[in-house]
């Protein structure tokens, strides 16, 4: 009996011993497992591959080019970028209908544009279409909180605390959706920095925070009175070439549209904006 009481433990600690070792290789394997399961899920999360900092994806900085160097080129400061190339601008969005119409035809032609968005656009609702922009080869800029000139420059005098309050405000609009990566440093004035005075110190204060105002040298005339506002693609289309002489001359174009409601014709008439500007042979870039 003795001899087969001590048979009996040897087998079970021989068996408890190999069972400790599969449990701890089923457990290594599990922990492998979840830890390519957390990896892949972060690649999930982060589908719209951002460059870490900026406004656009990774693979965009083949085609980005600095705000200032484009700002300063379009005002005939510099000429600092070389070359035609044309800057596809989108004011006053995210509008949910029209601003994915407008994304669908950018793909189509295989172009890309630069988004200013309104700060109280920028929702969980719309998070979809923020996100989409970054993936597909998009820039993203700031546009004001609310786009009111009446809390932005009333009496037509700038005030400085809210504009830099509504651009701190929208980006932290962007961050809440994009993540904390996130970073634009463009800004657009509502209604333009040419329309308005004293802006120096606004200037200044954007500045020192690492943003820069631009504003457009060419335009498509969407959004302006409606006494001279294009209602057809043709009339839109020789607006568009005529604005052209009111700035500098430049082969460097920054377009003014805008991808808001009303909009219609814009989104209409822009297949014909794209190809108007690769039969004169522009390469189209984004801002960052």
């Amino acid at each position: 009996m003795a001899v087969l009481a001590i048979l009996g433990f040897v087998l079970f600690q021989r068996h408890n011993t190999k069972y400790k070792q599969v449990a701890k290789a089923e457990k290594t394997e599990q922990v492998a497992n979840s830890k390519s399961s957390s990896s892949e899920k972060a690649k999930e999360d982060d589908e719209t591959q951002l460059k870490k900092g900026s406004n656009h994806s990774i693979e965009e900085s083949d085609y980005a080019y600095d705000v200032t160097a484009v700002n300063n080129t379009i005002r005939g400061k510099s000429d600092d970028v070389k070359g035609k190339v044309v800057f596809l601008t989108f004011d006053d969005g995210i509008d949910p209908t029209l601003t994915p119409q407008v994304m669908n035809i950018l793909k189509e032609y295989g172009v890309h544009a630069t988004f200013f968005h309104i700060g109280y656009t920028i929702t969980p609702e719309n998070g979809d279409i923020l996100k989409r922009q970054i993936t597909e080869g998009h820039a993203i800029a700031n546009h004001s909180l609310s786009h009111n000139f009446n809390l932005l420059y009333p009496g037509r005098v700038p005030n400085q605390s809210q504009i830099i309050s509504e651009v701190d405000q929208t980006m932290a609009n962007f961050k809440a959706i994009l993540g904390k990566d996130f970073k634009t440093r463009i800004f657009r004035y509502p209604g333009s920095h040419m329309s308005w005075q004293g802006l120096e110190s606004t200037d200044q204060a954007l500045a020192n925070k690492g943003i820069q105002w631009i504003d457009w040298n060419m335009l498509c005339g969407d959004a302006e009175p409606l006494s001279v506002r294009p209602t057809t693609s043709e009339s839109m289309m020789a607006y568009m070439d005529g604005s052209q002489k009111y700035f500098p001359e430049t082969t460097v174009k920054v377009v003014l549209m805008h991808d808001t409601a009303g909009k219609e014709l814009t989104v209409q008439t822009l297949p014909q904006i794209i190809e108007y500007f690769k039969n004169q042979g522009y390469t189209f870039g984004v801002l960052e």
